[in-house]
């Protein structure tokens, strides 16, 4: 476990270095406006491609944890759905982008393609760390972050052209799409498709929770860019993203964690003293790095975006404190979410999502009207807490282990108190 945990870690950092790093660089070269522009098209592509990412990567995780010998059948089945679902996300991306400007259409164009191609690279890596070969995936991942990283530098520098930044994303994740393939090929074999009518049907019928729960999931890390958009600009959406590319960064240690303990956890459902062993190292690990976020960002990170940044992104001083605190209360409800998927409650999830959702609708509009780039982040928190108390609810009453004990809940009060008392001061 410790050992798989390590080479989750560094396949992370060799993403975050190609996504994070690269994007708070281009947010200091090209300013707040071409930034935005650059953001809120990708924040866009990212959404669409929610679509033909349908929840396959936690799908797969689950399925070969539990069916390993299946593997080349499972990938086989969701590869062809997963083709034809990216027919259709392009298909109406051509009648969308009819409606813009030449060179909004042609940024977006090309970031949704690049997300496109990195889906089906993330599909197949997933399958890798599936199967035990976390050091192969490590390595892939490290080669094509440090491809998409040098590219996409030497681009920067050499020009700040939206559209020439855009299309090197398509040259890399193309390289990085090859590169996958041939890692993979050499580990399970040829990829079969299943183009199958009844199959199709069938992958998408039994994804759908997974679709539904990753696609809620990750709307709520997107909507608030489109929001943010509405009601303060694209300047707006580059002063926001410059803060939360640094949260996105250390959100990357939650999926590392789910994606190591998700097949032990889903294999070791019918133990249950055995997975409470399992479920309290996660649970503990969760806080951690949540608590450790939550102090680099409230009483450092300030100093940081000003180092970084420089003075074009000053107005951001005031809202680290409430970017620690998001931190904070996602990677609180991040364990109860991988055990719920673990023991196969995808439909608790589901439902969760929804809630969560209309009360984030209900919240948002006064807040950021009052609190401008505070006020979402305020929102989106109140959002996540909602979360953590239906997942843990729903634990508690499936009797199924938490990983909470009194230590652990007197700790979480505590940090939530010293967080809120450090946010009212920055009001």
């Amino acid at each position: 476990m410790f050992k798989n945990t390590i080479f989750m870690g560094l396949t992370t950092a060799a993403k975050m270095l190609s996504g994070i790093v690269v994007f708070v660089l281009m947010a200091r070269l090209l300013g707040p406006h071409d930034f935005g522009l650059i953001a809120y098209s990708f924040t866009l592509a990212t959404l669409l491609v929610l679509i033909v990412d349908y929840g396959f990567p936690q799908q797969i995780l689950r399925e070969i944890g539990t069916t390993p010998d299946k593997a080349s059948q499972i990938v086989g089945e969701v590869l062809g759905t997963k083709i034809l679902l990216s027919l259709f996300v392009l298909l109406i991306s051509i009648i969308y982008l009819s409606f813009f400007t030449r060179e909004f259409a042609f940024v977006f164009g090309f970031l949704l393609l690049s997300c496109l191609v990195a889906s089906f690279c993330e599909l197949l890596n997933t399958v890798l760390r599936a199967v035990g070969h976390y050091k192969k995936e490590t390595n892939i991942a490290t080669i094509g972050s440090l491809i998409h990283f040098f590219l996409l530098l030497t681009v920067l520098f050499i020009t700040q052209n939206v559209l020439i930044v855009a299309f090197a994303f398509v040259i890399s994740r193309c390289i990085f799409l090859i590169v996958s393939s041939k890692a993979y090929s050499s580990s399970i074999g040829a990829i079969t498709l299943n183009f199958e009518r009844e199959q199709i049907l069938k992958t998408l019928k039994v994804g759908f929770p997974y679709a539904a729960d990753a696609g809620f999931t990750n709307f709520f890390q997107q909507i608030d860019t489109l929001i943010v958009k509405y009601f303060l600009g694209f300047s707006g959406v580059g002063l926001y993203q410059a803060a939360t590319k640094w949260l996105q960064g250390g959100m990357q240690f939650a999926p590392v964690l789910a994606n190591v303990y998700l097949p032990t956890l889903a294999n070791n459902a019918s133990r249950q003293e055995r997975n409470f062993k399992y479920v309290k190292m996660l649970n503990i690990k969760m806080l951690a790095i949540g608590s450790s976020g939550w102090l680099f960002f409230t009483f450092f990170g300030a100093n940081l975006s000003e180092l970084v940044y420089g003075g074009q992104f000053k107005k951001i001083t005031n809202i680290w404190p409430f970017v620690g605190f998001l931190m904070w209360v996602r990677y609180v409800a991040a364990s109860s979410g991988v055990i719920l998927t673990a023991y196969g409650k995808q439909k608790v999830r589901v439902y969760t999502q929804v809630v969560s959702l209309i009360v984030f609708f209900c919240i948002v509009p006064s807040l950021i009207r009052s609190y401008n780039l505070e006020g979402m982040l305020i929102a989106i928190s109140v959002t996540f807490i909602t979360i953590f108390f239906i997942y843990l609810s729903s634990l508690v009453r499936s009797r199924i282990p938490t990983g909470f004990n009194l230590i652990t809940i007197l700790y979480c009060i505590v940090i939530t108190a010293f967080a809120i008392f450090e946010m009212q001061g920055s009001l």
